[in-house]
């Protein structure tokens, strides 16, 4: 055991922490069945860790798996204290408790925050921040370094979970998807044009996330990249909350383990990741040694995330999109211009990704089957562009008079020719600005979703094999 273990994690009390007060809280109810679906992560969390600690593992994958998919497809209305449906797992591991219950408080309220009516950007930001310091400066925090990924995945017992329960890990990841993905669906876009964003990902959530099969859970940085570029503390904070899950998970599983052993491991878990265990480090800083609790690298291009199984610089492997660059425009392979608002991101079959302009999103959303968002920026930043496609991917918006600019030219510079403005006024007054633009003509909706140019020349795939599922060798040495 570590020889600084803070005190309160062998403590019996039950002294847990509630909401920041705020007039924004409960907001999520704004979008019920959004708040109703994360209301159901808690319930499925809840009841399948007390069939782990009662002696009921082998009906995870039946009986168990079918109540908390039931939960999941008519989930409560209200919030349910995860306490009552695991009372024995709350008296063995109450100290546990208290850490998934402090972050699972930040997640909601920086989602009531997103959803605050009233508030502009900079004041919900500007909360977001104090939110994040209430959050750090209580002693159940767990940090918002990035770690790396890979040492938290690496343990004698890693991984036993996942291959002895694939359904039930299966709804884990799923709510771990919809816990990361709803914060570029909230991040800068009106509160009015949040909901209809939730009838595409909440479909998807119950349709087909909770049954997937990925190699790794979701990373908040993959689900939201805009909100991780913005807060990559908060982000990294959720990520290393979701691996406690996942060790906590592999603990329990792990058959070899005594009750003490179960214990002292899952105390060790929680240290790995708390605030104070790794205070005085920056993001950035250690190294890849192996063992080493301290190696808060993250990619350059993305600081809210920890360092994930054969990651070089700002290459990561995927699920469902295999390897990628997370530097370079997710469509064009043309490197991303800085800053937090510009270009767009494309969510679709439950990935989001970062393009460098419109035409990108748009002919990206467009190879991808199933319903899809593009959200983008226009020339105001006060008004971000919603664009969802149906199954047919005819696109409806959130501004009725959009009007497009797409005059096709060098990709290099496609952000300055493939551009989204509020009205036909802003249009024409940015081509007075840009003489070289003079002969623009500006595209309705209509007439800019019907273009599509393909794939780009400048589009480089990278072909790697799948690190988390290695190819079978045939014997012999090398």
């Amino acid at each position: 055991m570590p020889s600084d273990l803070p005190r309160w994690i062998s403590s019996p009390g039950a002294d847990h922490l509630f909401y920041k007060a705020a007039p924004y809280n409960w907001a999520i109810e704004r979008i019920p069945p959004f708040a109703q679906d994360m209301y159901g992560t808690g319930v499925g969390h809840a009841m399948a860790y007390e069939a782990l600690v009662t002696g009921r593992k082998a009906q995870l994958e039946t009986k168990v798996f079918e109540t908390i998919d039931r939960v999941l497809q008519k989930p409560p209305r209200i919030p349910v204290d995860e306490a009552a449906l695991s009372p024995t797992f709350v008296r063995k591991y109450g100290y546990l408790e208290k850490v998934f219950d402090w972050a699972h408080i930040l997640h909601f309220q920086t989602i009531d925050v997103l959803m605050h009516p009233g508030w502009s950007d900079a004041q919900k930001e500007a909360e977001i921040q104090r939110l994040w310091s209430f959050y750090s400066a209580q002693p159940y925090a767990i940090t918002g370094l990035p770690m790396n990924m890979e040492y938290l995945d690496s343990f004698p017992f890693s991984g036993r979970f996942r291959s002895n329960y694939p359904k039930v890990n299966g709804l884990f990841w799923g709510y771990h998807w919809l816990q990361t993905v709803n914060y570029d669906m909230l991040f800068r876009v009106p509160v009015q044009d949040q909901a209809a964003q939730y009838s595409v990902l909440g479909s998807q959530y119950r349709t087909t996330e909770l049954y997937r099969m990925r190699d790794f859970m979701p990373m908040t940085a993959e689900m939201s990249p805009r909100f991780s570029k913005r807060f990559p503390m908060i982000a990294n904070a959720f990520d290393n909350l979701h691996m406690l899950h996942d060790n906590v998970n592999d603990i329990l599983a792990a058959e070899e383990l005594t009750e003490k052993q179960r214990q002292e491991q899952v105390k060790i878990a929680i240290y790995r990741v708390l605030s104070s265990t790794h205070k005085g480090h920056e993001p950035g800083s250690g190294e890849d040694v192996p063992g080493s609790l301290h190696d808060h690298r993250h990619p350059t291009s993305t600081p809210g995330m920890g360092f994930m199984r054969g990651m070089e610089d700002d290459v990561m492997y995927m699920s469902g999109m295999g390897w990628m660059d997370m530097s370079v425009c997710a469509h064009c392979s043309i490197p991303l211009p800085d800053g937090p608002m510009w270009g767009a991101t494309v969510t679709a079959d439950g990935w989001t990704m970062l393009v460098r302009c419109l035409m990108c999103a748009r002919d990206m959303a467009a190879e991808t089957p199933g319903r899809a968002i593009i959200r983008a920026a226009t020339e105001d930043p006060s008004r971000i562009l919603v664009l969802i496609s149906d199954e047919e991917g005819i696109l409806t918006s959130n501004i009725p008079g959009v009007v497009f600019l797409e005059e096709f030219g060098e990709h290099p510079e496609c952000s300055a020719w493939s551009r989204a403005f509020t009205s036909k006024s802003a249009f024409d007054q940015f081509v007075r600005e840009n003489p070289d633009l003079a002969q623009s003509k500006p595209l309705t909706l209509d007439a800019w979703a019907q273009i599509n140019r393909g794939t780009p020349d400048t589009y480089r795939k990278i072909d790697r094999p799948n690190p988390y599922r290695p190819e079978p060798t045939t014997g012999g040495s090398r």
